[in-house]
């Protein structure tokens, strides 16, 4: 069977390996968190988190069909790839039991092809010598549900991958606070589609606690600001909106303070960009929130909007104070710019929600649990996003009115759809729904 390397990436997202991995050099591996999948230049997935031979480790991993792939692709030459602990291969087709990187480094190589889980070797043997043909638009799946069943299902999944971003965040809990875990998800979902790597990496290189040490020193607002604005090349970027004194005031301010000195080479994607999406405009959208929880804590700040006595839990109000707290005025810009309901709910349903979960789970507070998940199963539908309106097209009239109504069951679609519709894994699909009992059989 021939597949490209996307499929390999659905496999290591997924994790559909065998349980005792074991290295080209014969190390033992394990996997506690996959990584980000990365669809910027350089590795494929950031900020993985390995163990290996009992060692664990945080670092960026490279997927390829063959080892030789490594040098084919010329990132043997790539200082990008320096970063890369492991590579991935399907077949492993080189001299040596690594693989070398630019500045002379070993990684470490994965074979999969004797390593994979049962469930995608069966897709495998299936599919094998099968030409590929394009699928129908109608999907098996929904097609046999009922509303009560499509509600069930979706649910279902929603919870599932609700799950998995515990999962994730809990894995990256292990190298960081809560305070930086909520600070990365909010500047990441802040990067949008284009800049939600880059956006991150202001983060990674300017740690909460940093900031707040240097907030204790006399960091002024100011000087906060221009820090971000210039550590990360943003200074060189500003969108038409922003004025010429403002950059010269950033610029002097970055120059004479004595935090942070030296500026990262950030690739910012700003081309056809719309104005309000631009990096410096969300940073500016949220400098006060950030500069203002250095005084105490950006999650303890953000766990306050939960408390609401259990029994008089109530959404909209909860609502009222979500978006209170996240919209505040602002000096820089003009009202229109203020933070959108649309990117608050995002936020929270993907890291807010999840965070504040694993808190009350370390900390044994069942109320703040209940009333997280309770967030999550009832928030109403989001806006809809170019992945759920296509996934609307194998859904019926009824079940697309359905979807619309709660979050969890587009996050249940794009559950989904990002582990099967876009592998075109319509078998594998078509188990999701069975009992358990039936699968083990």
């Amino acid at each position: 069977m021939q597949f490209s390397e996307e499929f390999l990436y659905h496999i290591w997202d997924a994790q559909h390996l065998k349980k005792n991995l074991t290295t080209i050099s014969g190390k033992k591996l394990v996997i506690k968190f996959p990584g980000r999948w990365n669809t910027d230049s350089g590795p494929d997935f950031k900020d993985s988190i390995i163990q290996i031979n009992g060692k664990i480790v945080k670092c960026d991993i490279e997927i390829d069909l063959t080892s030789y792939n490594w040098k084919s692709h010329s990132h043997n030459e790539n200082p990008e790839f320096n970063s890369v602990l492991l590579h991935i291969v399907y077949e492993d087709n080189g001299k040596y039991p690594y693989t070398i990187s630019e500045d002379g480094g070993k990684i470490e190589i994965l074979e999969i092809k004797e390593q994979l889980d049962d469930d995608i070797n069966k897709l495998i043997k299936y599919y094998s010598g099968e030409p590929y043909s394009e699928k129908d638009k109608t999907c098996e799946l929904f097609n046999k549900m009922n509303i009560d069943e499509t509600k069930q299902f979706l649910t279902k999944m929603g919870m599932m991958r609700f799950e998995k971003k515990i999962k994730r965040f809990s894995a990256e809990h292990f190298f960081s606070d809560f305070d930086q875990l909520l600070y990365m998800g909010f500047m990441e979902a802040l990067g949008y589609s284009k800049n939600k790597y880059q956006m991150l990496q202001i983060a990674l290189n300017n740690p909460f606690i940093e900031l707040k040490r240097f907030y204790v020193d006399g960091m002024t607002k100011e000087e906060f600001i221009a820090i971000l604005i210039c550590s990360s090349g943003l200074i060189d970027h500003l969108p038409n909106t922003i004025s010429i004194d403002y950059k010269k005031n950033w610029q002097t301010l970055f120059q004479r303070q004595e935090y942070v000195n030296k500026a990262s080479d950030i690739k910012w994607k700003l081309f056809r960009i719309m104005p309000v999406n631009h990096p410096v405009i969300r940073i500016l959208q949220v400098a006060d929130l950030l500069y203002d929880s250095l005084e105490t804590s950006f999650f303890h700040n953000i766990l306050k909007l939960f408390s609401f006595p259990s029994e008089n839990f109530k959404l909209n109000d909860f609502k009222k104070k979500l978006y209170g707290y996240f919209q505040t005025e602002n000096n820089y810009l003009p009202e229109r710019y203020k933070l959108g309901k649309t990117r608050i709910d995002t936020i929270l349903i993907n890291i807010i929600l999840p965070l504040a979960v694993i808190y009350a789970l370390e900390k044994k507070y069942k109320q703040l649990e209940d009333v997280a998940i309770n967030i999550y199963q009832n928030f109403p539908g989001l806006p809809a996003n170019y992945l759920t309106q296509y996934m609307e097209k194998f859904l019926n009239e009824d079940q697309k009115k359905v979807i619309r109504k709660r979050a969890i069951y587009q996050q249940g679609l794009l559950k989904i759809y990002y582990e099967n519709c876009q592998y075109y894994s319509c078998d594998n699909c078509s188990n999701l729904n069975e009992p358990d009992s039936k699968k083990k059989s």
